[in-house]
């Protein structure tokens, strides 16, 4: 995509916006400009702590997930007897969405910093293991 494509998307986009914010009431779809007025004052009140936070999070659950995940994976891929052991579990669990294991993690662990790092490194796990 060339870079006129995608800012005359993202002009659309917001002109998108605008007219539907016209139509809509300014509770539920506030109108673009409002929005940008906000955001940049959150900016100001520690709004990229927040985000700096959220970021180590990812960056902790990713980093965990793929030290533990691929060690697993090559150790499980190049052995029968640990293939057969762990595979039929691996891929008990692999279809679950997800979202099921939040509310458990959060009965074990809390609503901290561990527990959503926990989430992250078990998203991204069964991913990692059977790649």
């Amino acid at each position: 995509m060339k870079r006129r494509d995608v800012l005359l998307s993202a002009l659309g986009l917001v002109i998108l916006w605008q007219v539907f914010a016209l139509i809509v009431s300014r509770p539920i779809l506030p109108a673009p400009w409002e929005v940008f007025i906000v955001f940049f004052q959150e900016l100001g009140k520690g709004l990229m702590i927040h985000f700096g936070v959220s970021l180590w999070r990812v960056v902790t659950g990713m980093a965990l997930s793929v030290l533990v995940a691929a060690p697993a994976g090559l150790a499980i891929g190049g052995s029968r007897t640990m293939n057969r052991i762990f595979s039929p579990i691996i891929y008990l669990l692999y279809p679950i969405p997800k979202v099921v294991f939040v509310p458990v993690v959060f009965l074990f662990l809390g609503i901290g910093d561990t527990a959503k790092i926990t989430i992250i490194f078990l998203i991204l796990f069964f991913q990692i293991v059977v790649l």
